[in-house]
């Protein structure tokens, strides 16, 4: 999962950090040594992102609580994304089929 998020996180916003458009970039991460399940990521964002978060339908009483609640709902998607992805069943798709057999034994 911290892959598939730095690999996410990964793009430097084009526009610049004063850009109008909505931009956000981990600077950070750090995990536990002694529990890699520990850890926290430091995130940068600018207002415009804030806004486009809000536009969607985040709330917070200040914009930390707003990415708090976006990035949760992030890591939980990308956390079912990938519980999904080991549920995998190669040819599920496929059934088998049983050949029918006549009482009279004719094909």
């Amino acid at each position: 999962m911290i892959n598939a998020l730095k690999n996410l996180f990964n793009k430097k916003p084009k526009p610049g950090k004063d850009s109008k458009e909505p931009w956000v970039n981990v600077i950070n991460t750090n995990i536990d040594n002694e529990d890699p399940k520990q850890g926290f990521m430091e995130l940068e964002w600018n207002e415009p992102f804030v806004d486009f978060l809000k536009s969607h339908g985040y709330t917070g009483e200040k914009p930390e609580d707003i990415i708090d609640a976006w990035f949760t709902d992030l890591c939980r998607s990308i956390g079912q994304q990938l519980n999904e992805e080991t549920k995998f069943v190669g040819n599920a798709d496929v059934m088998v089929k049983k050949s029918k057999k006549r009482v009279d034994n004719k094909p």
